[in-house]
């Protein structure tokens, strides 16, 4: 099969975060059905693809689930590019990954996991560790992220938080007996407007730390001020960061805003250059 047209058959199953099967059902049959030699091991995590006689010591390794799509998304044609929900993250790296597999490749382990678009700890990655870690001598891996066609090493860490800004509900006809915490939100967006990006160099590598807001929720009626407003906050730290210190400094910055409460966290890495 064409990588194009494996695409959009990848693009064809919905596989939003917590329900994978499908997906994964495809790509088992998929293997199966191309004559694939080697041996598939499937659990919750996922699916690992590899041929037990070889010596495999390259992964090559993606995430089968996406982001919720948009209901509101219009219907693109344009046959010169293919488009779809999972298109670039990361469905045509799945099917690369598929092609690469049935090339006979003999040393690629090929790694499909599950839940990588929600929170770390339902993570399916984590499910198929003990396994990479137990029946492999892995000295690579290649993650098939979009990159725009870019090598880049290592990854930024990650932490969501709620910020609550509370104000004073009243009825909208009489703003003046309640205090409006959306019109707080201009704090809080102008401090990330100016510190939304900033660069460091680690090791002769460019990486990009990162804060944003990425939901807003409040209110519950048009003509009532609310009570609170929430915002998720999403922090991409530094690999040379943990989380403790990552959650602190996110916790310490917004806290003079309203009130912080961490909701998930995970470290970056920085790539290995040692020489083995």
């Amino acid at each position: 099969m064409k990588l194009d047209k494996l695409t959009e058959e990848l693009i064809a199953i919905k596989s939003v975060t917590g329900d994978e099967n499908k997906i994964l059902d495809f790509i088992e049959n998929y293997l199966i059905n191309s004559d694939f030699s080697g041996e598939i091991i499937r659990n919750n995590g996922g699916i690992i693809a590899h041929y037990p006689s070889s010596d495999s010591n390259i992964a090559l390794v993606g995430h089968v689930d996406t982001v919720p799509f948009d209901p509101t998304q219009v219907v693109i044609e344009d046959t010169s590019k293919v488009y779809g929900r999972g298109s670039v993250d990361m469905k045509a790296g799945i099917a690369v990954m598929l092609q690469v597999l049935t090339s006979n490749f003999e040393n690629i382990v090929a790694v499909f996991y599950t839940a990588e678009e929600g929170p770390m700890v339902n993570n399916g990655l984590e499910l198929l560790m003990p396994i990479l870690k137990s029946d492999f001598n892995l000295e690579f891996a290649v993650i098939l992220e979009p990159t725009n066609g870019e090598v880049q090493l290592g990854c930024l860490g990650s932490v969501n938080a709620d910020l609550q800004i509370d104000g004073k509900s009243s009825h909208s006809a009489r703003p003046w007996m309640g205090e409006n915490p959306i019109l707080k939100l201009s704090e809080v967006i102008g401090f990330i407007n100016e510190n939304q990006i900033e660069e460091h160099t680690i090791d002769g590598l460019l990486f990009k730390q990162i804060i944003t807001v990425t939901t807003i929720s409040g209110g519950s009626a048009n003509n009532v001020i609310p009570s609170n407003v929430n915002l998720n906050i999403n922090f991409r730290f530094l690999p040379t960061q943990n989380e403790s210190e990552a959650t602190k400094f996110l916790a310490d910055t917004f806290a003079k805003y309203g009130t912080i409460k961490i909701k998930n966290s995970s470290n970056g890495a920085l790539p290995n250059l040692e020489s083995q």
